[in-house]
């Protein structure tokens, strides 16, 4: 309820920019995930674990088995339930922790929420797990034994490592000139 003669802020986090006041709660901020993020980057990050597995599964195919399925259970099982213990209070819009899976990944800086969810070393170790380790797997497997199939996986793995890697970079923002 908006307080007699205060004007409230616009909030970022919110669809529409709805003029809201919302402040930060005591173990994080409000999130709003968009739908095209939670849809998309969950689509895309399975479809990341699949194409680990196929790293796997080109040189071993009791490796890749075993690999898909732990994988899923720590992604969609463990990080899932790291994800979503923040009371849903806390997300603008309740993605049940996909959106979450998704911000770690491909979303915007500003939606991860590694310091109150995940932590820092988490959220590392398993981008480390579905994208340098089996990246570094086909590099050795497309050594050791090369097709164009194992080139080809080790590349779009390696692209997919280095753009979610991107998405945690800080954007600089420009200095103001100084005038005389």
């Amino acid at each position: 309820m908006p307080r007699a003669g205060v004007k409230e802020p616009l909030n970022p986090y919110m669809p529409s920019n709805e003029i809201r006041c919302m402040t930060e709660p005591k173990n994080g901020r409000p999130i709003f995930f968009p739908e095209n993020l939670v849809l998309y980057g969950n689509l895309a990050l399975f479809l990341w674990i699949v194409l680990d597995a196929a790293a796997f599964l080109l040189f071993d195919i009791t490796v890749g088995i075993v690999f898909f399925v732990a994988t899923l259970i720590l992604i969609y099982g463990l990080l899932h339930l790291l994800g979503c213990l923040r009371p849903c209070y806390n997300c603008i819009k309740c993605t049940h922790g996909m959106g979450r899976l998704a911000a770690l990944y491909f979303g915007k800086r500003i939606f991860k929420d590694y310091k109150y969810s995940y932590k820092l070393p988490t959220a590392i170790f398993f981008t480390l797990y579905i994208g340098a380790v089996p990246g570094t797997f086909a590099l050795y497997s497309a050594i050791i034994d090369f097709t164009a199939i194992k080139a080809a996986v080790f590349v779009v793995l390696l692209a997919l490592t280095i753009y979610s890697g991107l998405t945690w970079r800080t954007k600089k923002r420009p200095n103001p000139e100084i005038s005389n």
